[in-house]
């Protein structure tokens, strides 16, 4: 990873941070992009103000657009664009507001859309160029209670595969972790109830698992267009707790 540029959008997420905090000490360049311009101020103080970072909410067209152009000004090439935001809105049918709904594909779809596609250019410049989503298995398993998440990762599931036969002739390569659930803010679960659920038994990964796990496959020359990781709860997991 040393001297790589990457961007990372979700930067100051649950999954997000780990992943900057282990890039970071592999020698990476970082571009971190996150909606909180606090918590990405707190971040960079911690790694002693190396990286650059922008403020941006991706569901707002306006910003994204703006941060792209900024990144774009550097025109030096880009090494990876790492996907880690995203939304869980988890609510029945009669429950979700015009909002939830659009917020979730602007979020979950419509921020990799732009990246990907308006720093395309940049990514093609540097060999061995990757674009890394974090996708879910909502976007294979369809869930009650859950049909505006679902939608927006089985849509990001289609796009992603679909640029990865784009492009499968050339770089940047396309790759998707098709991931279970990690014991994170995200969702309708806090990390304190997810983590009391883990420990009575309940199949959830540990953060710092997924992290190291995705720097990993990062690495690996050999991986596949779309790696899945699901804990036991989904009955052919690829991690067990100790």
């Amino acid at each position: 990873m040393n001297k790589k540029t990457i961007v990372i959008l979700g930067a100051t997420g649950g999954i997000g941070e780990v992943i900057v905090k282990k890039l970071h000490n592999e020698g990476a360049s970082l571009i971190l992009v996150s909606k909180s311009e606090e918590k990405l101020r707190k971040l960079n103080t911690e790694l002693n103000n190396k990286h650059t970072y922008y403020v941006c909410d991706l569901t707002n067209n306006s910003e994204v657009l703006h941060v792209i152009s900024q990144i774009k000004k550097s025109d030096n090439g880009l090494s990876g664009l790492i996907n880690a935001a995203g939304v869980g809105i988890y609510k029945k049918i009669e429950e979700i507001s015009n909002d939830d709904w659009e917020n979730s594909f602007k979020v979950n779809v419509g921020g990799p859309f732009f990246f990907i596609r308006d720093l395309l250019p940049l990514l093609k410049k540097t060999p061995e160029s990757f674009i890394l989503t974090i996708g879910s298995g909502a976007g294979t398993i369809p869930m009650k209670g859950r049909g505006a998440y679902c939608s927006s990762k089985f849509a990001l599931r289609g796009f992603i595969l679909s640029l990865a036969e784009e492009l499968k002739d050339s770089f940047p390569r396309i790759y998707l972790i098709t991931l279970g659930s990690t014991i994170t803010n995200f969702g309708n679960k806090s990390i304190e109830q997810k983590t009391k659920e883990f420990k009575k038994g309940q199949a959830y990964f540990p953060v710092k698992w997924v992290a190291d796990k995705i720097v990993e496959i990062i690495k690996d020359a050999k991986r596949k267009n779309e790696i899945v990781l699901f804990p036991g709860e989904y009955g052919f997991g690829t991690w067990k707790k100790p």
